[in-house]
């Protein structure tokens, strides 16, 4: 009997009843959805991100408007590449071509690799007229399989776009300098649990850098060294930094975070003659906390406050704490504010709006209101709420989960509108 002829046999053999619940229904199903007449993804979206072979290619028109620099304009194409047999980014190569009326043409090259999900090494080089900056940087949490984590830190930069207004709270616009700050640096950083599995952690690190503040070439605004003589400085001032720092982390991750906490205390100091041409000690602590809400973590609320204090003698005023910048207060351009002391607290909440898989690589997409405020000041005893400075804005932001984090910031305070761009800062 042939295989055909036994099918056959045993169909025959089965009652009706069962043999319906044998045979395939040759209707479709009423819940089975239709397939889509047309890509819903956002046309913006398939313009920007192309897939190619092993990641996608996205064209990213640049928009900056920094307080310090002005307007910044240009193209950065990003080639984004996956890791072998993972759904994650291995590689990023972000080359841009910027123009910028006070600077010029500015081409940069930034390469991004993730050996794995909790190491990173980064590399980035540029040069123009006025600046120029070459700077690698590498950071493992789990060093050589182990429960260390390491960093290590070389940079070469010259920066033309920097500004300072005086020391103090109420700083005026009319005070402003154009400075160029050239500097080089090392960092290197060791840490390791206080016990096997705790989320508490001891670190050590040092930071030397030998800089120079030389007159900056913006032609509308007095030359630096007429408008703060006891600050230029044409020959390298050099200082060394050790910190001691105690720190619990419970974040499921540190770049795309969205739960968990975050504490950093620390305590670090200059001696002179050790590496350093002065004394000081500077204390503080960085504390942050996220919130995930909604199905399928849909919002996450995020907030920041962080303390910085020097004692001691008072160093130059670059290596005092300061307000303004991406990482501190969204609404004012780096060293907005100076002094002996500063306070932030930032708040952000995180609503997903759309989330898109391009060549194997998930890419979600947020928008996040944020308010925040921040004061300087010579000694906690003389905060006052008129020198309190305010900001509201939002951010747009690009997640490739674990490790990849792109974010546009427009921030609103006291003196307009600013407007940051950065990558893989989780706030």
């Amino acid at each position: 009997m042939t295989a055909r002829a036994l099918l056959l046999a045993l169909l025959a053999s089965v009652a009706p009843a069962a043999r319906a619940e044998i045979l395939p229904p040759r209707e479709i199903p009423a819940g089975t959805e239709a397939v889509p007449e047309s890509n819903d993804t956002p046309a913006v979206l398939r313009w920007m991100i192309r897939p190619v072979q092993r990641g996608m290619f996205i064209r990213l028109p640049v928009m900056d408007t920094d307080p310090n620099r002005g307007i910044t304009v240009g193209v950065m194409p990003i080639l984004v590449l996956q890791a072998k047999d993972q759904d994650r980014i291995e590689q990023i190569h972000a080359p841009s071509l910027t123009y910028n009326k006070n600077f010029g043409v500015v081409p940069t090259y930034r390469y991004y690799y993730y050996p794995q999900e909790d190491a990173s090494l980064v590399a980035r080089a540029s040069i123009s007229k006025y600046e120029g900056e070459g700077m690698a940087q590498y950071e493992d949490d789990s060093f050589l399989g182990t429960d260390k984590d390491v960093m290590l830190r070389g940079q070469y930069n010259i920066d033309a776009g920097r500004r300072f207004y005086g020391l103090g709270p109420d700083s005026q616009k009319t005070a402003e300098g154009n400075y160029k700050e050239n500097y080089w640096q090392y960092q290197w950083a060791v840490g390791a649990p206080l016990r096997a599995g705790s989320s508490w952690r001891a670190r050590v690190s040092q930071r030397y850098q030998a800089e120079r503040v030389l007159d900056g070439p913006l032609a509308n605004l007095p030359r630096f060294r007429d408008l703060y003589p006891t600050n230029f400085s044409d020959h390298s001032q050099q200082t060394d930094e050790t910190r001691m720092s105690l720190i619990y982390d419970t974040r499921d991750h540190g770049v795309t975070t969205t739960r968990g906490a975050y504490l950093e205390t620390y305590a670090e100091a200059a001696v002179r003659g050790f590496l350093s041409q002065y004394d000081y000690e500077r204390y503080g602590f960085d504390a942050r906390w996220f919130k995930p809400q909604g199905e399928g973590d849909a919002r996450v609320f995020a907030i920041q406050t962080t303390y910085e204090q020097i004692l001691g003698a008072t160093p130059p005023f670059w290596l005092l704490p300061s307000l303004g910048g991406k990482y501190s207060l969204r609404a004012y351009g780096d060293g907005r504010y100076v002094d002996r002391g500063a306070a932030t607290i930032n708040a952000e909440e995180r609503f997903k709006v759309f989330e898109a898989k391009t060549a194997g690589v998930t890419t979600e997409f947020q928008l996040a209101p944020f308010v925040g405020a921040g004061e300087v000041f010579d000694s906690p005893g003389q905060m006052a709420g008129r020198y309190l400075r305010p900001v509201v804005g939002a951010a747009i932001r690009a997640v490739a989960r674990p490790q990849v984090v792109g974010s546009v910031d427009f921030g609103v305070g006291r003196e307009g509108l600013s407007v940051f761009m950065d990558i893989n800062y989780s706030f």
